[in-house]
């Protein structure tokens, strides 16, 4: 029984360290794919953005003209609103930082601002709809905040869910006019599940080993329940298992590997005390009772011995079963070993 239990715990504990390992490589896995699924949004975005622009803008039908740049290298930008004329100095790191290239679609933009039919909505709606394809229950949300040249003051607008705009899920400020009026700031909160790349080995390896470990303390535990379940139903009948052999309490009979063996009155009725008990122990008084002796009967040692020696007898061939002296409990106990 103390091997069975030590074997279920050993096992129980192997599972709970390949669990944690493997719980650790889940989460680093996911993290790994939080940021490849933030890196897809972000050029996702960048795609979208342009094609749905240029696609408005053409759709505007609005007359423009654009000078080409002839070799020379600009360094100041001017545009006549209602508010005068304006000059904006060409910044390389405000360039660097525009959604897309601020001087070929940039203009564009700015002139869908002017007219009030900038697409926020539309770029958020598409870009949803492609993330959703790639990475299942991803939320998209866009904040545009507008701030028009010869003013102090700011407008800010929201598309898609604003609960989900936090640093944690911030994607990057970017540029979308040439004028830098208009910038984007993009936030994207992908599903935890979906970033999981079930192919990766170590992964693979942790919950195949998980797997084997969990059905095999399973099928183990069955297999010791249905032993325990045999040996009461042999008890019920007055046949107990006692190691690899069987004890008939009715037929004073031992059975061992298809041997029966002839058990002696006092060795049957020894036997039967012995498995009575929970832990098959007997005291030196209670072998004597037992086997009808006076407790001031002389020589009652020698007798005890040979009681003893004569069950040991019938236990030979089965190297399970041992039947040993406990001086400090003053009595014998039957160990079963597996």
């Amino acid at each position: 029984m103390k091997r069975r239990n030590k074997i279920t715990v050993i096992w129980t504990c192997a599972i709970v360290v390949v669990a944690l390992f493997w719980g650790v490589a889940l989460y680093n896995n996911a993290r790994k794919g939080q940021a490849v699924a933030k890196e897809v949004a972000l050029q996702t975005l960048r795609k979208v953005a342009e094609l749905v622009v240029n696609r408005e803008f053409d759709n505007l039908g609005t007359y423009h003209v654009s000078s080409g740049s002839n070799g020379k290298k600009y360094t100041k930008r001017q545009v006549i609103t209602e508010e005068g004329e304006f000059e904006v100095t060409i910044d390389s790191l405000k360039e660097a930082q525009g959604l897309y290239l601020l001087e070929v679609v940039g203009y564009k933009a700015d002139i869908l601002n002017c007219c009030g039919k900038f697409p926020l909505e539309k770029i958020r709606s598409e870009w949803q709809e492609e993330m959703d394809a790639r990475y299942r229950g991803t939320v998209c949300v866009l904040s545009l905040k507008i701030t028009p040249l010869g003013k102090d003051v700011f407008q800010e607008t929201f598309a898609g869910n604003e609960t989900i705009c936090t640093s944690q899920n911030n994607l990057g400020t970017y540029y979308l006019d040439n004028m830098y009026t208009m910038s984007l700031t993009a936030y994207m909160q992908p599903v935890f599940l979906y970033c999981i790349d079930w192919k990766d080995n170590v992964l693979l390896i942790l919950s195949c080993f998980l797997c084997i470990l969990l059905f095999g303390l399973f099928f183990y535990v069955r297999i010791q329940l249905h032993k325990k379940e045999k040996a009461t139903d042999v008890s019920e009948k007055n046949i107990y298992l006692i190691g690899e052999s069987s004890f008939d309490a009715i037929n004073h009979t031992l059975t061992d590997e298809e041997e029966v063996q002839s058990c002696p009155p006092q060795a049957a009725k020894l036997l039967l005390a012995f498995v009575a008990t929970s832990d098959y122990f007997l005291t030196y008084d209670e072998i004597a009772v037992v086997c009808g002796w006076a407790l001031s009967d002389t020589g009652l040692k020698e007798r005890r011995r040979k009681a003893i020696n004569s069950l040991r007898k019938l236990f030979e061939t089965d190297k399970s079963v041992k039947i040993l002296a406990v001086s400090e409990k003053q009595g014998y106990q039957i160990v079963i070993s597996k």
